[in-house]
């Protein structure tokens, strides 16, 4: 957590990515984790109604249904097309590709090798290199891989290593489908055995590939390429070796090879760790999200600090917790930081999967809070019910009325209270002495 406009002594910035303007570090404070830890990142602006939504687990046995409460309501309020989310992207920028200084010298080593007639050194050189490069999937660039194993062919051939030829053209082809040998470099003999290789990889059967991360809705690239989104199902792709990135704002990318056989679905699942950034603030939401921080009046120091790091108007706590008989209960808090508004009291029974209590009707009284509106329920409100559809639900004076927020969900107004502590001002300061 660090404020934008400040400037932190360079004995204490750590070293940011190149494409990635540093932010400064402010010191730790008592009232939140060890935030001078975290790497500091760029943080654009964001719509000015930007909601941010964490899931807070108070004991570790709920940890899954605090991940499963925060993707519901995220996906159920994205759903409504009407709510505008933090840009974690923009926030936690991925880490540029690293350069891979070993591989690169192999590959010019042999390059100058088979420039000088001597294929059995450019050969060894070149599945080197290829192995080298094959190591590092998250810094792969597939061209170059490509390039590496169509050389390796070419010195394979040159050796009448037909069969280790023929291979190593099927490896160019699976790490870069467009490449071409250049009839400037290579002669008619790699030309030829090239595009047999081309024909009998085209021949084989594809199988597929299947992706699934927690948490879900990660992008998914094969050799550098998107190919969609967590979960994925059915990307089809010849059989061979690939590397599958599965990248989402504020984790650490995951990187691996991926074998896909031929006719047979190949199934990839993955969790996610939470890059140093997100993890500050998830340590931040746990701790306002505790039984006492809920029951306080005032807006816990900790949302503040996380509105202000992430540019959020809105800041969402989806805690979930068990009770003395071991049964698993949820609730649900949110903020609005220009208002002071704020939504509490929105209870979720795990058990049901619609209705009252429901994780969906979370989501309907928290739309309501943050626009005004219910979701689409698809049935009938009560006659003697203030619909959600009354134009006075929709009028920002109605939100911000002194005496509380009124929230609704299946026709029903309810009243969540405006807390009515000190000031408070997510730009200037926060209460608690917490600041970036």
């Amino acid at each position: 957590f660090t404020p934008p406009d400040e400037v932190a002594p360079a004995s204490d910035a750590p070293v940011a990515p190149k494409a990635a303007t540093q932010a400064p570090v402010a010191p730790a404070t008592p009232s939140l984790p060890k935030m001078a830890d975290v790497p500091a990142a760029v943080v654009r602006s964001a719509p000015s109604n930007a909601v941010a939504i964490f899931g807070v687990a108070r004991q570790s046995a709920a940890t899954d249904s605090a991940a499963k409460l925060e993707d519901t309501l995220t996906r159920k309020l994205g759903s409504a097309g009407d709510i505008q989310f933090v840009d974690l992207a923009s926030a936690f920028p991925p880490p540029e590709p690293q350069a891979n200084p070993k591989a690169d010298a192999l590959f010019d080593e042999g390059r100058a090798a088979y420039d000088n007639l001597d294929p059995d050194t450019a050969a060894v050189k070149f599945k080197a290199a290829a192995e080298a490069y094959v190591q590092r999937p998250g810094d792969l660039r597939p061209e170059k891989l490509g390039e590496t194993y169509l050389f390796q062919g070419a010195a394979q051939l040159l050796n009448g290593d037909v069969a280790g030829a023929k291979a190593a053209f099927t490896n160019a082809l699976l790490a870069e489908p467009s490449l071409r040998p250049d009839a400037g470099l290579f002669g008619q003999d790699v030309q030829r055995v090239f595009a047999e290789a081309q024909t009998e990889l085209n021949a084989q059967p594809q199988g597929t590939l299947a992706v699934t991360s927690q948490p879900q809705g990660a992008r998914v690239l094969v050799r550098g390429r998107e190919v969609g989104v967590t979960p994925l199902s059915g990307a089809k792709l010849a059989p061979g070796h690939y590397p599958v990135q599965v990248v989402l704002p504020g984790y650490a990318p995951f990187a691996t090879y991926a074998e896909v056989k031929p006719s047979a679905p190949t199934e990839l699942k993955t969790k996610l760790a939470s890059a140093p950034g997100l993890s500050a603030l998830r340590d931040a939401a746990a701790k306002a999200g505790t039984e006492a921080a809920f029951d306080a009046d005032g807006v816990p120091p900790e949302v503040g600090a996380i509105g202000e790091r992430l540019n959020a108007r809105y800041v969402v706590l989806a805690a979930s917790f068990q009770d003395k008989k071991g049964r698993l209960h949820g609730e649900v808090q949110a903020w609005d930081l220009r208002t002071k508004n704020r939504l509490r009291g929105v209870e979720v029974d795990f058990t049901r999967r619609d209705g009252k209590g429901s994780p969906d009707a979370a989501a309907d009284q928290l739309h309501t809070f943050l626009a005004g509106a219910a979701l689409p329920q698809n049935r009938k409100d009560e006659k003697d019910s203030v619909s959600s559809s009354d134009s006075v639900l929709r009028k920002p004076w109605f939100w911000a009325a002194a005496a509380g927020v009124a929230a609704v969900t299946a026709g029903v107004v309810y009243v969540a209270t405006t807390d009515r502590g000190s000031g408070f001002n997510p730009v200037n300061g926060l209460p608690g002495g917490i600041s970036f």
